[in-house]
Parts: C-alpha cells; structure tokens; sequence
C-alpha cells in the first residue's frame, strides 16, 4: 500500500474519421520510459456509458487490455465483451466489488457519475459520484495502481455565467447540492491523492456523439422536425465531440501533469450555430422563429414548475444563468500541453446525425 487512503472530510482540428491516438510510443507517465500497451491492464468504471464506452474500445484499438466494471448485464457490455474487454459485475458504491476489480491494473479510468440532470434525490450525487470516487481511488492505492483518469464536468469548474472559463477558474458562488458540487468535491479527492498516485482529470463540455442518451434527444428532435422553434438563440453552448473525448482522456493520462486538469471542449458556438449545422448535415431547415427571451425565461420556469411537480429536477438552476447563458470554456490547454486535435464541429455534427439516422 502506497502511504494513507483517503479520508472523509482554443485548439486544432482535425476531420470525423475513425478515433485514433496521435503518437504511438508515448511514455507511461511524465519521466517514464515507454511501457508495451499489452503489458498495461486498464480498468474502466462506467464503461457501457457514451465515454466509458469510447475510451475502452480506443483502448482496446490501441492495444491495451481492457476490464470494465459494470453493474449488470447489458449489450453495451456484450459488445464491448466481443471486442475483447473482460467484464466484472459490481458498483462503485461497494468497496469489495470496487476492491476486486482493480486488483492487478495498472491504470484507472473512473468514468462511473450519476450525471441525469432531472435525478430527483440529491443524495445519490454525493453517494455515487462522490463516495464512489472515494472507494474507486483507495482500492488503486492499495492495489499498486500506476495512473488514474478522473472523468469529470464543466460544471465542476462553477464557472460565472457568461464569462471565460479555463482550468484556473475559481468556482463562483456557493455550491448548490447536486451534480456540480458533487463532481467539484470528488475533483477534490483526486487532487488530493497526487501525491500518493500518478492522477489527471479531465472536464469534458456538454459531450456529444454516437451511444449519447441525454443530449441525443434534441438532436432526435430536430431531426424528426419537432423543433420549429428555438430560444436563447445566442447563448453559448459548450459541447465536444465524445470521440475528442476519449482520445484526450487517454493522452491526458499520457502526457498530463499529476494534480492537474483539462478542459475538453471545442470552440464555444451558440445555439443557433448550433442548429444551423444540424439542418445543414440533417437536410432540414434551420429554425426560422426565435422566441424573444422574455418568454422564453417564463416558459423556462412554467417548464420547472411542472417538472417539480411530476418529482424531476427541474434543469433551469438561476435567471441569470437563463438570461446570461453559460461560461465560455476554453480547451485550448488540452490542444497545447496534451497535443489533442480536436474534431472540426461541422464534421462531428454530421457525424453524429449519420449514425443517429443510420439506427432507425
């Protein structure tokens, strides 16, 4: 066991081909010499999730051997078992299944987070995303774990609406219970085993891609011609391709800085750019009609009431947030110091409506 556990208490691009790593031989941590990827046992926590899925199969592509952890049986576990990756049941909040799990890897990547933002018992953030970060970090110290990725969120930074945002950021504001605090204060377990433990995280914007059960569905929508009508049209919207996500995670745990964080993101667009270049690779029209942001902040609270009443978090956190709109996240840092090339946007998009088209 490596010393004590923890306690309680703007970037290049590149086109949407097939993921692939830049740099073949690359050290296993800063100083290290090159390892063999099939000398490497990597564990993935969350891996039948639209990320956790992304980087084990890049993993897999790449050469390494590849374990996910997951709670049962699913077909995202069977397709990821038929490319090679073996399987172990159990759940981040259970020590002993967390413990066996990682016993004889030599890298972590904890993808596992409670991320729904409509949950409705705020308990479970801190109990899945916070304790289960806690058990999966202890079982990689007392398991000889050489490197561990923390997958974590914009919304960990706090950032102030409207303003630039970059791994610097100091969150703005008391935190509110829920997704943000609780992945800002598992952030904080990682930073604080750097010493004992080779640890990166990185905070990926609004993701966004094939196998994507939460942003999908707007994209589903205008697809479909369910939206006629768009608000907030120049707000900004951070987003990043899942597959510039998977490869920064794994040239993050590369070439990233022990304690240090990257922000994945790709150039800020709006929201109209935004559905523009959804009509432009879907072959629809984009919306013609922006409702006035008058009404479109009042629908955005009526729309809170009733999700309230139906026991859904409610989205919508502040009326500044609604009339400011989000930070501006910059991910340059990941294309500076990781040399990721992030996808170019219009590509991604198509990219995206071509596999959602193709599934129907």
């Amino acid at each position: 066991m490596r010393g004590a556990l923890l306690n309680r208490s703007g970037g290049y691009y590149k086109s949407a081909n097939p993921i692939t790593l830049n740099g073949a031989e690359m050290s296993s941590c800063p100083g290290e010499s090159p390892t063999s990827f099939a000398d490497r046992m990597a564990l993935v926590t969350g891996g039948t999730g639209m990320v956790g899925g992304a980087i084990s199969r890049l993993l897999m592509k790449r050469g390494d051997r590849v374990r996910v952890l997951v709670r049962r049986r699913s077909i995202a576990a069977l397709e990821l078992e038929a490319l090679g990756a073996e399987i172990v049941f159990g759940d981040v909040t259970d020590i002993a299944s967390v413990t066996a799990a990682v016993n004889g890897c030599t890298d972590v990547y904890h993808c596992a987070a409670l991320v729904d933002p409509f949950h409705w018992d705020l308990d479970d953030f801190d109990r899945i995303n916070v304790e289960g970060t806690r058990n999966v970090l202890n079982a990689a110290l007392r398991s000889g774990v050489r490197r561990f990725l923390h997958l974590s969120s914009i919304a960990a930074l706090g950032a102030e609406p409207g303003l630039r945002a970059d791994e610097f950021t100091e969150p703005h504001g008391p935190w509110k219970p829920g997704y943000g605090r609780s992945k800002f204060e598992s952030g904080e377990l990682v930073i604080a085993a750097a010493g004992e433990l080779h640890v990166v995280t990185v905070n990926p914007a609004i993701v966004f891609g094939p196998g994507d059960r939460h942003f999908v569905q707007l994209i589903n929508a205008f697809v479909r011609g369910r939206i006629p009508i768009i608000a907030f049209a120049d707000r900004p919207m951070p987003l990043v391709y899942v597959d510039d996500v998977a490869r920064g995670s794994l040239l993050a745990l590369e070439r990233g800085e022990s304690g240090q964080r990257y922000i994945l993101a790709q150039p800020t667009v709006t929201i109209a750019e935004f559905f523009f270049e959804l009509a432009a690779a879907s072959g629809r029209r984009p919306p013609r009609v922006h409702l006035p942001d008058w009404l479109a902040i009042a629908g955005a609270w009526a729309w809170s009431f009733v999700s309230w009443a139906r026991r859904k978090r409610s989205p919508v956190t502040s009326l500044r947030v609604l009339r400011i709109g989000s930070a501006k996240f910059d991910g340059g840092r990941a294309s500076r110091e990781l040399g990721l090339e992030y996808t170019a946007f219009p590509g991604a998009v198509a990219a995206t409506v071509s596999k959602l088209l193709r599934s129907d």
